[in-house]
């Protein structure tokens, strides 16, 4: 039997795009709140706190707080604790505006050999077209997206590049982009987080799935 492609490195994330307030967003807070440990907190590597962006780390998650946006990092197996962390803090904070949301899943694959690395960049981007243009042309990012399906607002990119950290690998990124109606321009905008709090409760077992099947399908694994 060939070999087939094989995941070796994952990794999820959850930005959101609103109004917050970053310097709230410090590990003491959290614990102060039972959404991390006390333990935790205190052992937290933080590498930034400022009114305008606050950025630190726990063994497994990493958060970093604009003005306008939230990006919260977990590496496998800690999808449920990110999900849980997420839904926990804005509940708690349901009047801050979040306007639209990222589930973004990266998987980084590792392709049996270097022929094969190569064959799926022809396969994607077939070098033909480039033949007269460019003299050993070579796929570098190939990125695809449509609108979404289903009863959300929104769109899933799909971007496939090599990957930095295996070879012969590919990085495959899916962006699983939700956001709600924007309000009438004479309307003040004063919706909070619930809206998106609801959708990401409602959608994130099966967008997770969803992406690393899709990424799994472009590799030729599924």
């Amino acid at each position: 039997m060939a070999t087939q492609p094989a995941i070796e490195i994952e990794g999820v994330s959850i930005v959101l795009l609103g109004d917050f307030n970053p310097k709230i967003f410090q590990p003491a807070w959290f614990a102060a709140q039972e959404l991390i440990r006390k333990e935790e907190a205190e052992s937290a590597e933080i590498e930034v706190v400022h009114p305008e962006v606050v950025v630190f780390s726990l063994d497994w998650l990493r958060i970093q707080v604009t003005r306008n946006r939230w990006i919260s990092e977990a590496q496998a197996p800690h999808y449920e604790p990110l999900r849980d962390l997420i839904l926990g803090t804005f509940r708690l904070l349901r009047h801050t505006p979040i306007r639209k949301m990222g589930l973004n899943r990266d998987i980084h694959f590792k392709m049996p050999t270097e022929d094969d690395w190569n064959a799926l960049g022809d396969r994607l981007a077939p070098k033909e077209p480039w033949k007269n243009i460019l003299d050993k042309p070579g796929m570098r990012r190939l990125e695809m997206e449509e609108k979404r399906s289903d009863d959300f607002m929104g769109h899933i990119r799909i971007r496939i590049e090599p990957s930095v950290r295996i070879h012969p690998g590919v990085l495959v990124s899916v962006n699983d982009h939700y956001s709600l109606p924007e309000p009438e321009k004479e309307v003040e905008y004063v919706s909070g987080s619930e809206g998106i709090m609801n959708i990401l409760a409602q959608v994130w077992g099966d967008s997770i799935e969803s992406s690393k099947h899709r990424a799994s399908m472009l590799v030729g694994l599924s």
